[in-house]
């Protein structure tokens, strides 16, 4: 099991030397790597003197990720161990972190004994181990340690995130792609910056550029997921998004106002708490598609956003109130199918209709309950004493939900899917923004993430778009158009019942197309496969 050592140096000509012939006394190393990092002293000369097998010299100082970046480039063998310039001799205790790789894929991180002199706050340390812990899942004892072996596959799969958020992205990464990570106490000593000024500025750069990730990755909108082009892109595009959605806020209610541009900049406040409660206050995390673990139950924002805006912000009349029904209902009963719905979860309306015959209420079945219970409360809303429009607006609304919530196997269906029927609704009707302008506000904060598939909204925000989708539907369509919508909506769920929606896209060139808009980056790990922490 043949490694490269990479060792990124800046300014270590002092120590840089030992931490070199150190790493050569390592079991199984058969290469040492060291990238200068644009230092002024002789750095670069002293790796030489002390045999390393390369040195790489970057022009100008970019980094401790691009250094990493250089010495992922140049290695020639099959496992990676990373090691700080300024170990010294205690890196010959590092063998154990290439021990960990013999089993398979893994990331193992070194765990330095705690030191009485160590001098930083804790601000660093305590947002890149929350960070882990919302977008991986995981919780470490050493979030920001340099000192780790890898796979030199994952490692270019992952790709090295800059500066010194390199740290935190490999370990989310890992986590994401369901490698484990394994933390292993070793007797590694390097040198510590203390309480100095210099010091406070290291850690500042370590707390930027942990925060940097945190936002970059949180929404959906930079590394590691995407290319610098399609960052720009994707970037230029959500600013785009909430351009328009000032427009239509200006120009397509009867009253132009800032509640679509205030709600946008609440949904966006509001995204990475409501991620946390579900992630972590809730465990709500499952695999996608691709067998990556993710945050679920993302989609709590929506209830939560819609509710607000249309309390606080929305003309009151009934539709206000139908929407505050259909959202609350929704939002409620998808949640608790995301909490307490993989437990004993049933496939298919057909699964959830037999559960009920033999006596076992799914939380599928008392999702569809409730659905159709406020489906009712809200035609009884919009249509006293006419029960034909009742019945039209509840089946609308409920079906348009479970079709929402049929869409939400792939990242960005859903939202895909509501942008579509509000589109729609608004070309009929321009007032259903006041329903709907809260919730595309919430879905523009989103979608990057979702389209990124570093997200799932689960039930509780694939229902109450579907929700309140349907319940637009039923505003603006005559009741001979919404008898033929409803046909629609049964043809579609009849045959998902026994062909996938997935299959049913992809023999669709236009669908196809539209469902790979924005996640055609998306591919697996290609090695063994990825395997849960």
């Amino acid at each position: 099991m043949p490694a490269t050592v990479v060792i990124p140096a800046y300014q270590a000509a002092d120590t840089v030397a030992q931490t070199v012939r150190a790493a050569r006394r390592i079991s199984g190393v058969a290469e040492v790597v060291v990238v200068d990092d644009g230092s002024r002293d002789e750095t670069a000369r002293a790796a030489e003197q002390a045999g390393a097998d390369r040195v790489i010299s970057l022009p100008r100082n970019k980094g401790k990720g691009d250094a990493l970046r250089a010495g992922v480039q140049a290695a020639r063998h099959q496992h990676l161990l990373f090691l700080d310039a300024d170990l010294g001799d205690s890196a010959a205790q590092a063998g154990p972190l290439l021990d960990a790789l013999r089993d398979g894929p893994a990331m193992a991180i070194a765990v330095l004994p705690p030191r009485p002199d160590a001098g930083g706050l804790g601000l660093a340390l305590g947002l890149a181990a929350a960070t882990i812990r919302l977008l991986g899942g995981i919780d470490t004892a050493a979030p920001m340690s340099g000192q780790r072996a890898i796979p030199a596959s994952l490692a270019k799969h992952i790709g090295i995130a800059p500066r010194f958020g390199v740290e935190v992205a490999l370990t989310v990464e890992a986590a994401h792609l369901g490698i484990p990570v394994v933390e292993v106490p070793l007797p590694l000593e390097h040198e510590r910056t203390g309480r100095t000024v210099s010091g406070f500025i290291h850690r500042g750069r370590q707390l930027k550029d942990a925060l940097r990730f945190l936002l970059f990755t949180g929404y959906g909108l930079g590394w590691p997921a995407l290319t610098r082009r399609r960052t720009i892109v994707r970037i230029a595009g959500w600013l785009f998004a909430f351009a328009l959605l000032v427009c239509l806020d200006l120009f397509a209610l009867p009253i132009a106002s800032a509640w679509l541009p205030v709600t946008a900049a609440f949904a966006a406040v509001l995204w990475l708490p409501t991620l946390w409660i579900g992630a972590v206050s809730f465990g709500l995390r499952k695999p996608n598609y691709l067998g990556r673990r993710v945050p679920a139950a993302s989609g709590l924002l929506f209830p939560i956003v819609g509710l607000s805006a249309l309390w606080f912000l929305a003309p009151p009349g009934d539709l206000r109130t139908s929407a505050l029904i259909v959202i609350a209902v929704f939002g409620a009963v998808g949640f608790l199918d995301d909490v307490f719905g993989a437990r004993r979860r049933a496939r298919g309306l057909s699964g959830h209709l037999l559960a009920l015959a033999r006596g076992r209420l799914t939380t599928g079945v008392l999702k569809a309950l409730g659905g159709i219970a406020a489906g009712l409360a809200a035609g009884l809303v919009l249509h006293p004493g006419r029960p034909g429009e009742i019945a039209l607006t509840a089946l609308l609304i409920a079906l348009t939900a479970n079709l929402i919530n049929l869409l939400d196997l792939r990242p960005g269906r859903a939202l895909k899917g509501f942008g579509l029927l509000s589109v729609i609704s608004v070309i009929i009707s321009p007032s259903s923004l006041h329903l709907l302008g809260p919730l595309l506000a919430a879905g523009i904060v989103s979608a990057p993430a979702d389209l990124a598939g570093r997200t799932m909204m689960g039930d509780v925000g694939a229902n109450v778009l579907g929700g309140a989708a349907g319940l637009c539907l039923a505003l603006v369509l005559g009741p001979w158009q919404g008898l033929l919508a409803v046909f629609v909506l049964l043809a579609i769920h009849l045959a998902c019942e026994r062909i996938s929606l997935s299959d049913l896209i992809a023999r669709s060139r236009p669908l196809s197309f539209l469902d790979r808009l924005g996640t055609a980056h998306l591919s697996p790990f290609p090695a063994e496969g990825a395997r849960t922490t």
